[in-house]
């Protein structure tokens, strides 16, 4: 065993064994250190690696590489050695078909090789060293350049590349009409901006989003938005083109319009109160209520027309129709012979406005109050002639109706009527008739019919005027 000879000026060896270097890779002088170990080139204690003079103790010494990663291939500047380091990661020279096959990716890979016998793997890289990247038999797909990172790219040939991966930038899903644009690509949410958002050809197509979702991400929030009152009050916004600056823009609609009233519990005609006369419960009053239209006339009408001596039917628009004076609140109506002496029937009526019916689902009576301001020497109406007045209760048809009838005529009895007439026919004294299809909920108009009696004679003079008052008290009991 060798002793190692001490001396003044050399320390003592830091690491275990004779021949092991210091930690800064230090020996004694005359030593060399070669793979951790002190020796003498040439001499003794010999030099586990290195060559003397080019020339190793086996032969001719032999090229090896840094081998960083560990994976048997290593990279960079060649060194010859007579024997593979142990300390440090060295890996010797190899050939294929006389080319020196290197590693082209020696940092530390955490366990995964690139080098000339690693297996190609999708990840954009040259694993195997052979210059290609994700080539071989790995599946290939084509992605579309991604500009805006809006998920979705172009289609332009330049645009496109096929790999097995994604490669950063790209995206799986094509039909970007506006690359530069994160706000513009297939479904994005349409705004009202003269712009084809969602790429569908179209530009600020209904129904918009921003309609029903005010304050969408660049869209203007409109949260005040609203079309008046009643089942009008909720509003929405609409992308139109304005008139003037025809640049499109958003404007505050009501997402239900005006109707009808009906009896529901609804403001359906927008106008504050619900349920509110007369499209919910008709007209309070024939002659003191808004809306409503009225009139008179006279039609030659057959005495023998059954039940009530008259045609089953409503009579507004009969034939022969003859238009009568109304002057609110007189009914004036002349009576005089005919050719045929067919009697003429005097009718009055209180029509809904054009377009619209009454729901009197929830009324059970009209009121009938009428006043005969006819000449005092003129009779005109007889408990042995025509038993009126008729009242008739018109649907959305002519031919719908509800028609009651009294027993005897009432004006002859003082001139004068007031009554309190059920739709149900339960009136003392009052019959009812009902056509197929009435419908309480849609009636259209009010008609009060009476009969005076024939005028006798046959001179111009003999004609007779009828005038009854319509009283504020008339219409639909509340």
């Amino acid at each position: 065993m060798l002793a190692v000879v001490s001396s003044a000026c050399l320390d003592a060896w830091k690491l275990s064994g004779p021949y092991a270097c210091a930690p800064d890779g230090t020996c004694l002088d005359g030593l060399t250190c070669d793979d951790g170990v002190c020796c003498k080139p040439g001499g003794a204690p010999a030099c586990p690696t290195l060559p003397v003079e080019g020339v190793c103790p086996s032969g001719a010494p032999r090229r090896f590489y840094r081998d960083l990663d560990g994976d048997g291939f290593g990279a960079g500047q060649p060194r010859l050695f007579c024997a593979l380091p142990q300390r440090e990661s060295w890996a010797p020279e190899t050939l294929d078909g006389g080319r020196v096959t290197l590693d082209c990716n020696d940092d530390v890979d955490g366990g995964l090789p690139f080098n000339p016998l690693a297996p190609e793997r999708c990840n954009g890289l040259d694993d195997d060293c052979d210059g290609q990247i994700d080539e071989g038999l790995l599946p290939q797909s084509a992605w579309y350049r991604d500009v805006d990172s809006d998920g979705f790219g172009s289609d332009a040939p330049s645009d496109v590349v096929t790999s097995c991966g994604k490669p950063p930038g790209y995206t799986a899903r094509a039909g970007d009409c506006n690359v530069m644009s994160a706000d513009v690509f297939p479904g994005a949410q349409e705004r009202c901006n003269n712009v084809d958002d969602n790429c569908n050809g179209v530009t600020d197509e209904p129904p918009l989003a921003d309609a029903e979702s005010p304050g969408v991400a660049g869209s203007p929030s409109l949260p005040d938005c609203n079309g008046g009152q009643g089942v009008c009050f909720a509003g929405s916004t609409q992308c139109r083109r304005d008139a003037v600056t025809q640049l499109n823009q958003l404007v505050c609609v009501p997402r239900t319009r005006p109707s009808p009233e009906v009896c529901d519990n609804l403001d359906n005609d927008c106008n504050g109160p619900v349920d509110d006369p007369p499209g919910c419960g008709g007209p309070v009053s024939f002659i003191n209520t808004p809306r409503v239209q009225y009139g008179a006339f006279r039609a030659p009408i057959a005495s023998t027309a059954q039940p009530s001596k008259l045609p089953q039917r409503c009579l507004k628009g009969l034939p022969s129709y003859d238009a009568q004076s109304w002057f609110n609140p007189a009914w004036v109506g002349a009576q005089a012979e005919t050719s045929t002496m067919v009697p003429l029937r005097h009718t009055w009526f209180a029509e809904a406005e054009p377009g619209t019916l009454w729901d009197l689902s929830r009324r059970t009576a009209v009121s009938v109050v009428l006043q005969d301001r006819t000449d005092l020497g003129s009779n005109l109406f007889s408990t042995a002639h025509f038993p009126g007045p008729v009242v008739t209760l018109c649907g959305a048809l002519d031919t719908e109706y509800l028609r009651l009838t009294p027993a005897t005529n009432q004006l002859a009895q003082g001139g004068s009527i007031r009554a309190s007439l059920a739709f149900d026919g339960s009136t003392a004294g009052w019959s009812k008739e009902q056509s197929p299809g009435f419908n309480l909920a849609r009636v259209k108009r009010i008609e009060l019919t009476v009969g005076p009696v024939p005028v006798a004679g046959g001179g111009i003079f003999d004609v007779k005027t009828m005038t009854i008052l319509v009283s504020p008290d008339a219409g639909i009991v509340r």
